[in-house]
């Protein structure tokens, strides 16, 4: 029963990355169902399943095919957080793939060809499609999902099971290996709950464009400003809201990201609660509704990133949005408070955003 649920978690995972690339066309989704599917083949190549669904190829042909697998498997996964570190196309990313591009294949063939143990012929690969699990699980945390969402299911399930098989070699042929086999299957079903969450998270697109706005970056005083963009957001629907204060007794038409430390998720139909902390996640959400078409963004909460992370960071947050939304040509305001800041660091913002007065 195990082996089946093994299957089929495997199964349904890569279907659910394949709906969202499909859905999307991101490029590492792409890979990563890529290397999904072919992380099911090798569930077919592993004995205990083919026995459990009936069938007894002959093992010894059996371990060099998984191992081609696990070595091609490995190399997708690399190349998944490669492209979410936007280093796929440097040098030194395209290098590491090469490395082991070469080396991965190389090592399988030859340990075939001199008549090497199952153990020794998948003493590399297994423990490399661990270190790839592990490193796309940070990835995926640190760059693209975040903590502390459904989601987050599949890197940290990922996470695990990359730190399972890098113990391969070593549990193999002890007595934690069926318990080992157990906790894999548990983290394969948590990195489906992740995936299949992680695969239905919609974008909406904006119902009309703001035309009443000039492109741009911008900064505005509190007050009459941040009221009037609201009204023409909500008219609109269009527009993404960056704030701290929760839109109690309204139902906002456009997408507003709540900065809490209390709670985090979906909290109504375009309401979604995020640490402060997790403005790398924010930056990437931001542009997600820009790609759908919205294109106004406003930041109502500076104060309190810049609390939360520092004036350092929280001012690379807006600069990172400046160049986004200008990339796709739409307009940037953030709501400040001046007397908030120092001299020093008012300048360094009047440098980059423009005074909007409406």
């Amino acid at each position: 029963m195990l082996e089946l649920l093994n299957l089929l978690t495997r199964f349904f995972t890569w279907g659910f990355a394949t709906y969202r690339w499909k859905k999307r066309g991101e490029d590492f989704m792409l890979l990563l169902s890529l290397a999904l599917w072919m992380d099911f083949l090798a569930a077919l190549a592993q004995e205990r399943i083919l026995s459990a669904l009936g069938l007894s190829p002959n093992p010894a042909s059996l371990v060099p095919l998984m191992s081609l697998i696990a070595v091609f498997v490995g190399i997708l996964l690399m190349a998944v957080s490669l492209s979410l570190r936007d280093q796929i196309k440097t040098r030194w990313g395209q290098l590491l793939i090469l490395a082991f591009g070469i080396a991965g294949p190389t090592y399988v063939l030859l340990a075939v060809l001199l008549g090497a143990t199952p153990s020794l012929i998948t003493a590399f690969p297994v423990p490399f499609i661990g270190a790839s699990l592990m490193f796309l699980g940070y990835t995926l945390i640190k760059e693209e999902i975040g903590l502390k969402t459904v989601s987050t299911l599949f890197p940290v399930g990922a996470f695990l099971l990359g730190a399972i098989n890098l113990t391969y070699p070593l549990t193999i042929r002890t007595s934690l290996a069926g318990h080992l086999y157990g906790l894999g299957a548990l983290f394969r079903a948590m990195m489906l709950v992740g995936m299949m969450r992680y695969a239905f998270l919609t974008v909406k697109p904006p119902e009309m464009p703001i035309t009443e706005l000039p492109t741009g970056a911008f900064y505005s005083d509190r007050g009459k400003a941040l009221d009037v963009l609201l009204q023409r957001m909500q008219a609109s629907g269009n527009g993404v809201l960056i704030t701290r204060k929760f839109p109690e007794g309204v139902n906002p038409k456009f997408p507003v990201f709540w900065m809490t430390n209390v709670t985090s998720g979906k909290m109504g139909e375009n309401v979604m609660a995020i640490s402060p902390t997790d403005i790398g996640i924010l930056v990437d959400l931001v542009k997600r509704h820009l790609e759908k078409g919205h294109s106004l963004v406003v930041v109502d909460c500076f104060e309190y990133l810049m609390m939360e992370n520092g004036f350092e960071n929280a001012f690379k947050f807006l600069l990172s949005l400046k160049d986004i939304v200008l990339n796709y040509k739409g307009t940037l305001v953030a709501v400040i408070e001046p007397a908030a800041y120092s001299t020093k660091q008012m300048t360094m913002l009047t440098r980059e955003l423009e005074r909007l007065d409406i």
